[in-house]
């Protein structure tokens, strides 16, 4: 860890922080009485995953890899961790990546190539969406979303108690924009999606 690690660290930070509080949200509502604003949610998070996950799509290979050059990736020789850890996030959402992208790719460029075909919630399932995206009916679900980020959430988790201990070695502690990122653990989101409460959480955070 390093200052220029550390200062670039807000924006994926507060992206991660964001998109927990929009994923909690969509845990607690009704996926089709507030439709019009779910999809903007669930179409939020959809864009801010590669973000925080540097995956792209080899053409040549048609498979999914990383691209050492964007994102946090650009710091694995600094961060040892870094590539062992997105190497096991990759691996264990390669499907729901693979879904994200052909969303987000399509939702990017031409807005109304994504047409919502179906959503919903009950008793045994939080939310689930179903986009037609170039005539292929693509489903995502409350489960794989929280798969996925609870991964981030742990990785994030470890990057931050890094940050905070090299604030602690310099002597930056007191320093106002280190106080604001090392003061939540990301794990704790993870306990919130462990909850038997997590519909009831959900259903708090939405307004009245």
């Amino acid at each position: 860890m390093n200052v220029e690690i550390a200062n670039a660290m807000y924006g994926y930070l507060e992206t991660l922080y964001v998109m927990n509080k929009k994923l909690l949200k969509l845990c607690g509502t009704d996926a089709i009485d507030d439709l019009e604003n779910n999809l903007k949610i669930v179409l939020d998070i959809i864009q801010d995953i590669p973000r925080l996950v540097p995956y792209s799509y080899n053409n040549k290979r048609k498979v999914l890899e990383y691209d050492d050059r964007n994102g946090l990736l650009e710091f694995k020789d600094d961060m040892k961790y870094l590539s062992d850890e997105y190497d096991k996030i990759l691996k264990e959402n390669y499907e729901f990546l693979d879904k994200v992208r052909k969303i987000r790719n399509k939702y990017e460029h031409k807005m109304h190539g994504v047409k919502h075909k179906s959503s919903g919630s009950g008793s045994l399932s939080l939310f689930d969406f179903s986009f037609e995206v170039c005539g292929q009916n693509i489903e995502v679900t409350a489960g794989e979303f929280i798969k996925l980020i609870k991964s981030l959430n742990i990785l994030f988790s470890k990057i931050v108690q890094d940050i905070s201990s090299y604030a602690y070695e310099n002597k930056k502690t007191d320093y106002p924009y280190y106080r604001k990122i090392t003061r939540f653990n990301f794990a704790d989101f993870n306990d919130l999606y462990d909850s038997d409460l997590i519909r009831k959480i959900g259903k708090a955070m939405n307004a009245f």
